[in-house]
């Protein structure tokens, strides 16, 4: 409640004059006030597109290499759907050598529309990479943006695995859950592959 309350205060009280303020609060070391800057930031909505996507390219053109603050601007401006940087971000991933960074770079383009072009990438990840159970449940997220009927059985694949529990399961069955709620032809695909037992394989 505490986070909603500064949230709510911020945007009653600075409303966009804080977006550069928050901008700025995206490099800070402390990795809850990035998110509570981020969350902000992204409830302003399209008031604060124009800007992040100035932060967006200035950071491109600098070029610094593992740039986190760069990851959460492109997962914001994905979550805001600004197509813009989807031509970008192809080229941001060679500023990347870590994983992680790679898998957001993906969900993001998955959430822009180009999900089809990196879905053989991130079935890799979730069926077939050796680091699967460590990055399985972030390639699920990212897969349950693409409209495509084969992520229905990758996803009930890696649930039938065994290679996933605990939270990172549960991860995995949000994500099926997300994609079936979407779209009913998808659901009707997973009935056709565990049965009755579905509710087995959504998340709560």
């Amino acid at each position: 409640m505490e986070r909603e309350e500064l949230i709510k205060r911020i945007i009653e009280e600075k409303g966009e004059q804080a977006i550069d303020d928050l901008i700025k609060l995206l490099e800070d070391e402390d990795s809850q006030v990035k998110e509570i800057a981020s969350e902000t930031l992204f409830k302003l909505g399209e008031a604060s597109k124009d800007p992040l996507y100035r932060e967006f390219k200035k950071r491109l053109h600098e070029g610094n290499r593992n740039d986190i603050t760069l990851l959460y601007i492109i997962d914001l401006l994905a979550d805001l759907g600004d197509e813009r940087i989807k031509k970008d971000l192809y080229n941001v991933l060679s500023l990347f050598d870590f994983e992680e960074a790679e898998l957001i770079i993906y969900e993001a383009l998955s959430k822009l529309g180009d999900g089809e072009k990196v879905y053989k990438i991130l079935r890799y990840f979730l069926l077939e990479d050796a680091d699967r159970k460590k990055y399985g449940a972030q390639a699920a997220i990212a897969l349950s943006y693409i409209e495509m009927p084969e992520v229905v059985k990758d996803l009930v694949q890696a649930i039938d695995s065994g290679d996933f529990s605990g939270e990172d399961l549960e991860i995995i069955k949000k994500a099926l859950s997300n994609i079936v709620t979407r779209n009913s032809m998808y659901y009707e695909i997973l009935k056709k592959l565990v049965g009755d037992k579905d509710e087995d394989y959504l998340g709560g």
